[in-house]
């Protein structure tokens, strides 16, 4: 039986990550065993140096984290997310395209309801 050492509850998993350093010059592809929302286990090569702060991807979940290294264990390497205020997280160009056109087809669309309800 193992103790929950971490804050919050980890959810198994097996997704593949990218680790980022280096300013995004060096990466390493990586499987992410269990992930929560304060940390994740990865399972890295055993011979991978690995810095202790670096960003990790996870492309199927569109989502890139700060991480650093708590504990390593052979291949398995344990990581604790940075936190990150939302307020300062940024937006992707795509999603605010996308956000504003939908603002602009809504507007139409009340406009257009507004006459309708008025010609009736």
């Amino acid at each position: 039986m193992t103790t929950e050492r971490g804050k919050t509850p980890r959810l198994r998993s097996l997704l593949s990550g990218r680790v980022s350093f280096n300013q995004r010059c060096s990466t390493l592809d990586c499987t992410i065993r269990n992930l929560s929302e304060g940390g994740a286990m990865l399972l890295l090569s055993d011979a991978v140096a690995l810095p202790i702060a670096f960003d990790l991807e996870i492309a199927q979940r569109q989502r890139s984290y700060a991480a650093r290294v708590r504990w390593r264990d052979g291949e398995r390497v344990g990581v604790a997310f940075d936190a990150i205020p939302e307020a300062s997280a940024p937006v992707p160009l795509d999603l605010a395209r996308r956000l504003k056109a939908c603002e602009q087809d809504n507007a139409r669309l009340k406009s257009r309801i507004s006459q309708l309800t008025e010609a009736g």
